[in-house]
C-alpha cells in the first residue's frame, strides 16, 4: 500500500507524459518497475491520457498522440544524418583504445560506428555498453568481452534505463567513455533531451579516467534540457569539419583536445 501510494497520480501521469513524448510508445511492464505500482495502476493511469489526447492504449501499453519532444529522432532515421562524419569520427576513436581496457560505450548513431570499427589483431578489450545495437556490432569481434547492465529497454534510442543499469555501470572503472550527445556548448557542456538517460551518461562520466565526446559539428550550439557535464569536463571531442575553426578554438582554450576528422 505504501509504495502504491508514494507517487500522486497526477506525478505518475506527468512521468508517463514525458516517456511518451521522448520514446512515443510505452509498455505497462516497464512503467510498473520504473514507477514501482501495480500494473492495474497503471492501465488507471494510460486511461486518464488518453482521455487528455496524449496517447492511445495498444496491447500491453500505450502510443504517444503526439510528436517526439526536442526533435528526437528513432534510432533508425538518425542512423542516416551525416553518415559518412559518423563513420570518419568511429575510425578516428578507435585509435584511442588499447589491448585490455575497459571501455564505455554510450548509446548513439556515432558511438555504434566505434563498434563497428573495432581493430582486428587485438587480444582482449572489454566493452560496456547499454545499447543494443553497440552490443551487437560488438559480437562480431571474438576478442572482446561484451558487459549489457540490466535494466529497462527505452525504444526510442534501443538502450538501456533505470535503477538496475545504473548499479551495474558503477560496477567498473572504465579507462574510456566515448560519450555521446544531441548537443553541446561552451557555456551548457554536454546535453541531453531525455530525464532517463541523462543518469545513465552522467553515471559513465564518473566512472570513467577519460572522457572523449564523439559528436558531428551540427550538434554544437545546441542545448537540450538537461546537463550531463560542463564541456571543461571533457577530455577530448572528435568531430568533423562542421566545427569551426573559431568555434575549435574556444574549446581549445578551455583545455579541451579537439580532433576534427
Amino acid at each position: 500500500m505504501t509504495s502504491e501510494s508514494s507517487l500522486l497520480a497526477i506525478e505518475r501521469q506527468r512521468r508517463i507524459s514525458d516517456l511518451l513524448q521522448s520514446d512515443g510508445s510505452v509498455r505497462t511492464a516497464e512503467l510498473t518497475e520504473l514507477l514501482n505500482v501495480s500494473a492495474v495502476t497503471i492501465r488507471s493511469d494510460l486511461r486518464e491520457l488518453q482521455k487528455n489526447g496524449e496517447c492511445e492504449l495498444i496491447w500491453g501499453g500505450a502510443v504517444s498522440t503526439v510528436q517526439l519532444s526536442e526533435g528526437e529522432l528513432i534510432l533508425e532515421s538518425r542512423t542516416t544524418l551525416n553518415r559518412e562524419s559518423k563513420r570518419r569520427i568511429g575510425q578516428k576513436a578507435v585509435e584511442l583504445i588499447e589491448v585490455g581496457q575497459t571501455i564505455f560505450l554510450d548509446a548513439g548513431t556515432t558511438t555504434v560506428e566505434i563498434a563497428k570499427h573495432l581493430p582486428t589483431e587485438f587480444d582482449y578489450v572489454r566493452i560496456v555498453t547499454p545499447a543494443l545495437n553497440i552490443a551487437i556490432a560488438a559480437t562480431y569481434h571474438t576478442y572482446v568481452e561484451l558487459v549489457m547492465p540490466g535494466g529497462v529497454l527505452r525504444n526510442l534510442t534501443k538502450s538501456l534505463i533505470g535503477a538496475q543499469t545504473l548499479r551495474s555501470l558503477e560496477m567498473f572503472n572504465a579507462d574510456l567513455c566515448f560519450l555521446a550527445s544531441g548537443g553541446f556548448s561552451i557555456e551548457h557542456g554536454v546535453t541531453t533531451g531525455n530525464i532517463l538517460e541523462v543518469e545513465v551518461k552522467r553515471t559513465m562520466v564518473a566512472q570513467a579516467k577519460r572522457i572523449v565526446l564523439v559528436a558531428d559539428g551540427s550538434k554544437f550550439g545546441r542545448t537540450l534540457s538537461l546537463n550531463v557535464a560542463p564541456i571543461t569536463a571533457i577530455d577530448l571531442i572528435i568531430s568533423d569539419d562542421q566545427l569551426s575553426d573559431t568555434n575549435t578554438q574556444a574549446l581549445n582554450d578551455l583545455g579541451v583536445e579537439v580532433i576534427r576528422v
